[in-house]
Parts: C-alpha cells; sequence; structure tokens
C-alpha cells in the first residue's frame, strides 16, 4: 500500500522523499524524449528541440523563421502528427538492446509541454500516441517489454502544458 505525503515546494521537504530501494543500486539507466516535436527534430544550438512549438508561436524566433522557410507558414505544429509513425519503435527490440547495454531502468518521457501524451490518455483525446500519429500506446508496450527483460520502467510526467486552458501553474514568463 502507498502511504500518501504532503510535501512543500522546498528542499527540506523534497529531500525527505522516499527513493526506490533499487536505484541505490543501479547507477545505469537511460531518459528519453520522444513526441512530435521528433519529426522536425531541429532546434537552434542551445536550445531544445522539444520545445519547438513554444518556439514555433514566438514571432520572428529563429524556430519559426527555419518552420516557415522549410514547411511553410500554413503548417501547423499539429500537422506533424500524422509524420509520427513509430516505424522504428519495437518494445521487445529496445528492451533487449537496452538490456545487452546492461541498462537498469528507462525512463521515457510521457507527456511533454505539448500536452500529447505516448498512452491513450481520455484527458488527451485525439492527442495522443494511441489515437493519432504511431496508433501505439507507447509507454504501455515499452513497460511491459522492459519488466519481460527485469528492467525498472519509470516515467517522467509532465506538468507543465503550454496550451492546455485549464493549466495555471508556472510558466517562463512568471518564473
Amino acid at each position: 500500500m502507498l502511504a500518501v505525503c504532503q510535501y512543500t515546494p522546498d528542499w527540506d521537504s523534497l529531500d525527505k522523499r522516499p527513493i526506490p530501494e533499487w536505484f541505490d543500486d543501479v547507477k545505469f539507466g537511460l531518459m528519453i524524449l520522444y513526441g512530435i516535436y521528433s519529426v522536425p527534430a531541429w532546434a537552434p544550438v542551445g536550445s531544445y528541440e522539444e520545445w519547438y512549438w513554444h518556439s514555433l508561436n514566438q514571432k520572428g524566433s529563429p524556430t519559426q523563421v527555419w518552420h516557415n522557410a522549410t514547411y511553410g507558414p500554413d503548417f501547423k505544429y499539429e500537422d506533424f502528427v500524422p509524420m509520427l509513425k513509430g516505424e522504428l519503435f519495437d518494445p521487445d527490440e529496445w528492451a533487449d538492446i537496452f538490456f545487452r547495454a546492461g541498462l537498469k531502468y528507462f525512463v521515457p518521457l510521457s507527456k511533454h509541454h505539448d500536452g500529447y501524451t505516448l498512452w491513450p490518455s481520455k484527458t488527451a483525446w485525439n492527442w495522443n500516441s494511441k489515437d493519432t500519429g504511431p496508433h501505439q500506446d507507447i509507454i504501455g508496450e515499452l513497460t511491459v517489454a522492459l519488466r519481460k527483460r527485469g528492467l525498472h520502467a519509470g516515467v517522467y510526467f509532465s506538468l507543465y502544458d503550454w496550451y492546455h486552458p485549464l493549466y495555471v501553474g508556472p510558466t517562463p514568463e512568471r518564473l
């Protein structure tokens, strides 16, 4: 049974959170970010490609200039979704490669700030990898494959959501 703990936004509180017992013994893992932004896979030097949509909406930004020259000004971020096919995604093959490389854990990004989820989320209907793009439950399939190989599976979920109308948390402008 999991205990519910209350934490406050300071290091004294956060340092009291439990760390899984296995984590102290395994020091080799991998985290990847994959999503719609992986289609254009572009960012100016010193920037992050996973911030593509946000940067695209900054008038005159290097991303917007490059995007318009490459795809045209009428091509929206959402238009990349059908191009996110995942044709090389084979969860069993990935888990086998990770296992043979000696990884002990794997943490994929399950949702970035664009709100697109890599699982069939009921709250991201038609904005997830099962309903659109590759039409696969990437997180679910990968988790099953990792566990079959005895690897620890985690997920990174970003609460920050650039364009969700109900998101009221911190933004770069508010920090």
